[in-house]
């Protein structure tokens, strides 16, 4: 039995993200010399508006160069691999989005936080830095949702849990984006091409690879404010080495980032107890022995730490919302509060050009280990202090989850122009995982155990997941303008799950439970070309998560001892077009999606696990803009709607009824975007650009118990920054949520009763003031 209070309390008690690893680095600089994915593309007039932009400024320019006024407008060209091939991201007939590292950097982006709006149909339930969940087209059945419905991939590596066992759907990657080309999103199920998990779609970083040609390097530092709360910095840096000319590269990047704290505990007195330390790196080294053949190697790691990261909820009133001990401030049990998340990710990619195929290898390792004590003192006070007689026991559940996953893909793809263009691959994940809750006792004020017997002890595993996946699709260029891509992938996969318990809340339980699937998915994508400036497309595919062995149900109770996979079907129809000499770009695309057998937590006899069933349905229309009217100027917008709601009642033990929309997705998004830089004269260069977002009112999760559910009000956020640049020198300023706005993004009861008094509510962060000094090498 997993502990009752999980199932309402894992959104604030639920999982982060981050990690260290790699020093920093001393190198002789030459002061003319910039990296093109930094400084100089940064200051390219328009083109650093555009996202992902490849086309830099050149080597060596001066940075203010770029913005003369002889310079072409237009928005330059952004490549994405979201099809897992390089190609013009208004060729991809798919919705895909792209945010270059420029652009998170120039705007002191540190967290899916700091950019989500900037990207259409996507929204996030988050508890705090890390403790995210990612929601596409609204598919997402609430924040208990134990399985990601959106796949995150670091390169061409799968990256975090496949399965429940080690909470999948909220310990996201939230990669630091120090050293990061670009961020994709790809809307709408990716099952063909990239498999479980990525029903809503897929979140893809792709990291600046090394360059053999030239030795650069970039270090910052970075201070920050936040309103109601503390300081923090950040120190990073980047060195590019060739070792072997045009052959052999190495670069490395590290950071280190404290992020302040903002949060009170009013009942042990503590300040600011929700800041963290995130830290961490990268080191690649690539190798192209010929122009045919490349070899890449990477390490990656990154640890998050806070001691109070587990408690980032405020005490509200369900009734009003209105913060019981003030705005930022919480009332917790002294010792409780530790998140500590080490990711580590190690990756072998091998490309082999045969001319009329080109055959690509990844080999990947991805290990997580989590501990993490929160506070339980609310839902179990209550019921076990009378019991055993204690006037002032605290209680919590520590929970340490370790996960270790292997994967590897090969396959082989003919050249992309030719008349019928086919990819065939082969993939195989083995993933193992193991969850250990144990329910503490202790004094609330002081945190001093005290001796009781054993109220609850659970190990979780080993769960062990393997998957085996066969893949191919063939794109047959009819003409010159109608192109149609057809593909499936056929999986196959097993579970075994191991489950232990003793104590009080659980009793003896000792039993092992296996699976096995064999799910499909499909994809047809025809497209049109009209001219090379607009194109549309019509985009069916399929998604699935995968089933298992149950969580918590030992043999004899009245529950399903595995669940099924849940499946989804979308039907996208869309256009992109450029306008204006590239000077403008507009998308557009209507979607329907039909989701079935969905998994849910549900209840039993005070057990919690997962059940199959219900229906629902998401449609949705998004639309984006971006627009250089003038040199340096770029305007930038984007909308989406979503109707995503049940279209059959939710099975016995979860109260949702035919009709009622899905949690936590607004029906309205919208973001407004400006960027402009400008020459300022004697060598110096300016920016200036902001963003104004908003996220609509939302619904609150589905209930185990017959009662209303509290309807979250939206909220809107403005985001500003300003720099300039002198010679090879950066400096620039940000504010964060100008107008302070208090945005909840995640709510639950802290009782053992999901209507019960009080409700734990997570919040936007506070104004947050920022100043960055960088330098270029």
């Amino acid at each position: 039995m997993q502990f009752r209070q999980l199932r309402h309390r894992r959104r604030c008690i639920s999982v982060a993200v981050a990690f260290a690893l790699f020093g920093s680095f001393a190198a002789t600089a030459q002061p003319s010399t910039f990296d093109g994915g930094a400084t100089a593309a940064a200051n390219s007039g328009p083109a650093h508006g555009a996202t992902a932009s490849d086309a830099p400024a050149p080597q060596g320019a001066d940075p203010q160069s770029a913005s003369n006024s002889s310079a072409p407008i237009n928005l330059g060209t952004v490549m994405v691999t979201a099809n897992k091939r390089e190609e013009r991201l208004q060729a991809v007939p798919m919705a895909v989005s792209a945010l270059s590292g420029d652009d998170l950097r120039r705007q002191g982006a540190n967290s899916f936080a700091d950019y989500a709006s900037q990207i259409p149909g996507l929204n996030l339930i988050s508890t705090s830095v890390g403790q995210t969940q990612l929601v596409l087209r609204g598919v997402t059945s609430g924040s208990s949702q134990a399985n990601a419905s959106v796949s995150t991939y670091i390169d061409d590596a799968p990256y975090g849990s496949s399965t429940v066992y080690a909470a999948g759907s909220l310990l996201t990657p939230d990669i630091d984006p120090a050293d990061i080309e670009r961020i994709e999103v790809l809307r709408g199920p990716q099952g063909t091409l990239y498999g479980s998990n990525s029903l809503g779609g897929l979140v893809k970083f792709v990291t600046t690879p090394p360059d053999s040609t030239r030795m650069y390097g970039r270090a910052s530092v970075d201070y920050t404010s936040v309103d109601g709360g503390g300081s923090g910095f950040a120190e990073r840096a980047m060195f590019n080495l060739p070792l072997v000319e045009n052959k052999l590269a190495l670069r490395v990047n590290a950071y280190n980032r404290d992020d302040p704290g903002y949060i009170d505990n009013v009942f042990t007195g503590q300040k600011e107890v929700n800041e963290a330390n995130v830290s961490g790196g990268r080191a690649q080294m690539l190798w192209t022995p010929t122009d045919k053949v490349s070899v890449r190697l990477s390490a990656l790691a990154q640890n998050l730490r806070g001691d109070g990261l587990a408690n980032t909820g405020v005490e509200v009133d369900p009734a009003t919302l209105q913060p019981i001990y003030g705005y930022q401030k919480q009332s917790r049990a002294a010792g409780t509060g530790l998140l500590a998340v080490q990711y580590r990710l190690y990756d072998l990619s091998v490309d082999a050009d045969f001319g009329w195929a080109k055959l690509i290898s990844s080999s990947s390792y991805g290990s997580q280990k989590v501990d993490q004590e929160g506070d339980v003192t609310t839902a179990y006070g209550p019921v076990l202090n009378p019991i055993f007689g204690l006037d002032n026991g605290g209680y919590s559940v520590t929970q340490p989850i370790t996960l270790g996953k292997f994967t590897q893909e090969l396959r082989l793809e003919s050249p992309a122009e030719q008349l019928l263009a086919w990819r065939a691959g082969v993939f195989y994940t083995r993933e193992s995982t193991t969850n250990h809750q144990t329910v503490n006792v202790f004094d609330a004020s002081t945190g001093v155990p005290i001796d009781l017997p054993s109220l609850g002890d659970i190990h979780i595993g080993p769960g062990i997941f393997k998957e085996w996946a066969g893949y191919a699709d063939v794109t047959w260029h009819a003409t010159s303008q109608l192109s149609v891509l057809v593909g499936a992938r056929q999986t196959h996969d097993t579970t075994s799950y191991t489950q232990v318990s003793s104590g009080l809340l659980t009793g003896p339980a000792d039993f092992t439970t296996r699976s096995s699937d064999t799910p499909t998915t499909y994809l047809f994508n025809p497209s049109f070309k009209f001219n090379d400036n607009l194109m549309a497309y019509l985009r069916v595919a399929s998604g699935f998560r995968p089933g298992g062995a149950n969580v918590g149900v030992p043999p004899g109770l009245d529950a399903p001892l595995t669940f099924q996979p849940d499946k989804l079907t979308s039907y996208e129809l869309g256009f992109k077009s450029t306008l204006l000499d590239q000077r403008m770009t507009f998308e557009a695309d209507a979607f329907y999606i039909d989701w079935s057998q969905i998994q849910l937590t549900t209840t039993n006899a005070s057990f919690v696990y997962l059940s199959n069933g219900g229906k629902a349905k998401s449609q949705g229309l998004e639309g984006s803009w971006k627009y250089a009217p003038l040199q340096g100027l770029v305007l930038s917008a984007n909308a989406t709607w979503t109707d995503a709601k049940l279209t059959a009642d939710t099975p016995p033990g979860l109260f949702g009824k035919d009709g009622d929309r899905l949690p936590w997705v607004p029906k309205w998004n919208a973001n407004v975007g400006a960027e402009y830089s400008f020459p300022l004269g004697s060598g110096w260069s300016g920016f200036v650009g902001g963003n104004y977002s908003y996220v609509g009112q939302r619904e609150s999760d589905f209930l185990s118990v017959p009662g209303p559910r509290i309807s979250v009000p939206g909220y809107h956020g403005v985001d500003l920054h300003a720099g300039a640049y002198y010679g090879n020198w950066t400096i620039k300023a940000y504010v964060k949520n100008l107008t302070n706005q208090r945005g909840i993004t995640s709510l639950a009861s802290e009782t053992t009763d999901p209507l019960g008094s009080p409700y734990s509510a997570s919040y936007v962060p506070p104004r947050t003031v920022g100043v960055t000094l960088g330098l270029d090498f």
